[in-house]
C-alpha cells in the first residue's frame, strides 16, 4: 500500500486524508474503484491504534463466505457477526454477541445475510446500527455500490449515507483513465449530457468528485476524495493534477494504491 497527498508520501490513510478521527466516529465510503479495500485497510489501521472498529454497510457487500478464496479479497482476519434479518434472535442477544466480539478483537464486521442474494450481505436492523454508533470507536460504512467498476455516477436512490456521518470519503479508480465512460462508469446512464465525452480524463474525474450530484451527493460531515489505483509514476502525476483541481474547489484528497 502506498499513500500520497500534496505534502508527499504518507504512512497512514488517516494522515493522507488529513483527518482527525472523533470519538465514536461514523465514516461513510462512497464511489467506486476500491471502497471495500479502503474500508478494510483503514479498519486494520484504526484497530492497530487501539480503536474498536466495526465494518458494516447501508447497501450490500460481498458475503465473506463467497470471497474467502479470492486472493485479492481484503476480508482476511476479520470476524463477522451475522445478524438475522427475520427477527429470529432477540436484539439483546445480538448486541451482547457484538459487544463480546469487540472485547476480544478490535475489528468486527456486523451485517445481515440477504435472503434474496446469498452471495451478498446487507445492512443490519436500525436498532443494531444505533448500538454500533454508541459503542464502537469507529464505524466504517460501505454506503454505495458500483459492481466493481472504477468510476461511478450515482443513481437517484444512492448513495445511502447516514445523517450522523462524521466523514464521507468518495473513492475513484484511476484505471478508468483513457477508457470510454460507458464502459467503466457504473451509472453512466445518469451522467448529465454536459459531462459526457469520448474518453475518461482527469477533468471528468475531477468534475465527478466535485459535483454535488456526483461524488459529493448525500455527503455528510467532512468530505474527502481518494484516488485509488495510482499504480505507476504517470498515474501518480495525474492524481496530483486532479488533487490541484480539487483543492481549488476546497476539497482535500489523497491518492495511492491499496493492494
Amino acid at each position: 500500500m502506498e499513500l500520497w497527498n500534496f505534502r508527499g508520501k504518507q504512512n497512514s490513510i488517516t494522515a493522507a486524508l488529513q483527518l482527525s478521527i472523533p470519538d465514536h466516529a461514523v465514516i461513510s465510503i462512497t464511489g467506486s474503484g476500491g471502497k471495500t479495500s479502503l474500508i478494510f485497510a483503514w479498519a486494520h489501521e484504526l484497530a492497530g491504534s487501539g480503536k474498536r472498529t466495526v465494518i458494516t454497510t447501508t447497501t450490500h457487500m460481498a458475503h465473506p463466505d463467497h470471497v474467502k478464496d479470492d486472493p485479492c479479497c481484503p476480508y482476511g482476519g476479520v470476524t463477522a457477526v451475522f445478524v438475522p434479518s427475520d427477527g429470529s434472535k432477540p436484539v439483546s442477544d445480538i448486541l451482547a454477541d457484538i459487544d463480546n466480539q469487540l472485547e476480544c478483537e478490535n475489528i468486527v464486521m456486523v451485517v445481515s445475510p440477504d435472503p434474496e442474494r446469498p452471495a451478498k450481505v446487507m445492512s443490519p436492523p436500525q436498532a443494531v446500527m444505533d448500538h454500533l454508533y454508541k459503542t464502537a470507536d469507529v464505524v466504517l460504512i460501505e454506503a454505495d455500490g458500483s459492481r466493481r467498476m472504477p468510476l461511478k455516477w450515482p443513481a437517484p436512490w444512492e448513495p445511502v449515507v447516514p445523517g450522523n456521518t462524521d466523514i464521507t470519503v468518495c473513492v475513484t479508480g484511476l484505471s478508468s483513465l483513457g477508457s470510454r465512460p460507458c464502459d467503466v462508469m457504473y451509472g453512466y446512464e445518469y451522467l448529465p449530457e454536459a459531462m459526457r465525452r469520448e474518453t475518461v480524463d482527469a477533468s471528468l474525474i475531477s468534475a465527478v468528485l466535485v459535483s454535488l450530484d456526483g461524488g459529493q451527493k448525500a455527503a455528510q460531515g467532512e468530505y474527502r476524495a481518494f484516488l485509488n489505483q495510482a499504480d505507476n509514476a504517470e498515474l501518480k502525476r495525474t492524481a496530483s493534477g486532479i488533487q490541484n483541481i480539487l483543492a481549488v474547489c476546497g476539497i482535500q484528497s489523497a491518492w495511492g494504491t491499496l493492494l
